[in-house]
């Protein structure tokens, strides 16, 4: 950051990942005192990103009325982030259960904490309402979830701000704004800090979003609050389909044939019960307790890398060189992104550097994937709207065979049996692993074609709700950039 003759500063911005791009030019841009003030006062050269001042450029030049996002003039007039607390967790019948701020973009989130209904003070300001208006503000910024009932009444941690506006559908117009190319550079010019980054409430006062009634945003808020509704009659699908599988195989939840375990245990294996595997992770009660069980079943049980259950286990390698590119690639997804309804600064590959790898990383509609390292054992199944997206080596991909119902196989291993079973399997003193040849002797129960499909198209049914919500919230995104560039297009023909 240079000064210049006491009325601006000149702006050279250059990362350590614009470095590493060649025959990239770093950028340099002259800012006005008057835009230092009103950014109060601040020097950083991230408070004056170029996306973000090109994107605020762009919404002035529209000539539609803008309103700040938040403040006494603004389309909301709530905005926190509730309070650093000492979290105390407890069993689900004495707490709350407790989202983290990754959970807010998570198509089906895993509660599995609790806070303390009792000893948790200020807990009403933790609480989230429904149609809250969610953004991360530590760590990545940007990631924006709107609270519907799948999240109503939770509480949420202190790293995610809750936005909070007059309606529905203007909960549901801010959502989609601030997806949209105009509003997420805005949210990251806020960002403050050296090593995490961090976005408090005030800085939302700087983000400008058109005035509701001057892009139809009344329908574009309806259309993602539509969205939103899917998802969570998607995510009442799922829990409807664990329900009938633990139902029709007549299991028990997994917790309950090992009552009272909490924490480490001492147990005791017999010499030929040892698989040669020493670690205590695969000899865990739990996954013993599921292995008997599904031992115990009256119907055929068959090992994953059985032909007649899934087609394909595909491990994926390192694969060569990544050539990357800023527009127009192939989506690259981490395996946690591949949970996450919208995520944030997705790499893209480029695809002509590509084509041969694609057979390999490409996803597929109804396509399973396993989390395979770090965190080992999360389960999803692609939905369509992700077909010819790729995805890292960090998941395993399964393809049910012809006879199976991959909705049914999703059901089985993302269920409480199936999780246990499989993260048994994990080795490693750091970062966990867990290979194709462990995947593949996980017991999966073969019940009759009824049943089967009964449970299965369950699950295939909410993957095709969740991409409706997807397109739809595509549109209601579209909308919004296509309203504020042919309106400056328009300006700009008229002078």
């Amino acid at each position: 950051m240079e000064a210049t003759s006491g009325v601006g500063l000149v702006i050279k911005a250059h990362t350590e990942k614009d470095r590493a791009l060649p025959r990239r030019e770093h950028i340099s841009s002259t800012v006005r005192l008057k835009e230092i003030i009103d950014a109060g006062t601040r020097l950083e050269a991230s408070a004056f990103k170029i996306e973000a001042r090109r994107a605020v450029g762009q919404l002035r030049a529209s000539g539609l009325p803008l309103l700040p996002l938040y403040g006494p003039e603004g389309l909301c007039q709530e905005a926190h982030n509730a309070f650093r607390f000492k979290r105390i967790y407890v069993r689900p019948p004495f707490g709350i259960p407790f989202l983290s701020s990754s959970d807010i973009i998570s198509m089906r989130p895993e509660i599995d904490r609790y806070v303390s209904k009792a000893q948790t003070k200020g807990l009403d300001e933790l609480i989230v309402r429904k149609w809250d208006v969610l953004l991360t503000r530590s760590g990545t910024i940007g990631n924006i979830g709107l609270a519907s009932d799948s999240f109503a009444g939770m509480a949420l941690s202190e790293d995610a701000i809750r936005v909070r506006s007059r309606s529905p559908e203007i909960a549901g117009y801010v959502t989609a704004f601030l997806r949209s190319c105009y509003g997420r550079p805005q949210l990251k010019q806020a960002t403050y800090g050296s090593v995490v980054q961090h976005i408090e409430p005030e800085h939302l006062t700087r983000v400008l979003i058109p005035e509701i009634d001057s892009v139809k945003g009344k329908s574009i808020g309806k259309a993602v609050l539509r969205a939103y509704e899917l998802r969570d009659e998607a995510n009442r699908m799922l829990e409807e389909a664990d329900q009938l599988l633990h139902e029709r195989l007549h299991l028990s939840p997994l917790h309950t044939l090992v009552p009272g375990q909490r924490g480490p245990v001492l147990t005791s294996v017999r010499a030929s019960d040892l698989a040669f595997r020493l670690e205590a992770s695969f000899h865990d009660p739990l996954a013993r307790a599921a292995e008997m069980a599904v031992r115990s079943l009256r119907m055929e049980v068959l090992s994953l890398d059985d032909r007649r259950v899934a087609a394909e286990i595909r491990p994926i390698t390192k694969f060569r060189k990544r050539v990357y590119v800023r527009k127009g690639g192939i989506p690259l997804l981490s395996s946690k992104q591949i949970f996450q309804i919208d995520p944030v600064d997705v790499k893209a590959l480029a695809k002509g550097a590509h084509t041969k790898d694609l057979k390999e990383i490409a996803l597929e509609e109804g396509m399973i994937c396993i989390s395979c390292s770090g965190t080992i054992g999360r389960v999803q199944i692609i939905p369509k709207y992700m077909s010819g997206w790729a995805a890292n080596q960090h998941a395993t991909r399964v393809l049910a065979s012809a006879t199976m119902n991959a909705g049914y196989l999703y059901a089985w291993l993302a269920s409480d049996y199936g999780s246990a079973l499989i993260k048994r399997h994990s080795y490693g003193s750091v970062i966990l692993e867990v290979d194709k040849e462990m995947l593949g002797a996980i017991p999966v129960p073969v019940p009759e074609k009824e049943v089967m499909n009964e449970i299965g198209n369950l699950v295939i049914k909410a993957n095709e709700l969740r991409n409706e919500a997807w397109q739809i919230e595509r549109t209601a995104i579209r909308e919004i950039e296509n309203a504020v560039s042919k309106t400056t297009f328009e300006t700009n023909e008229g002078k």
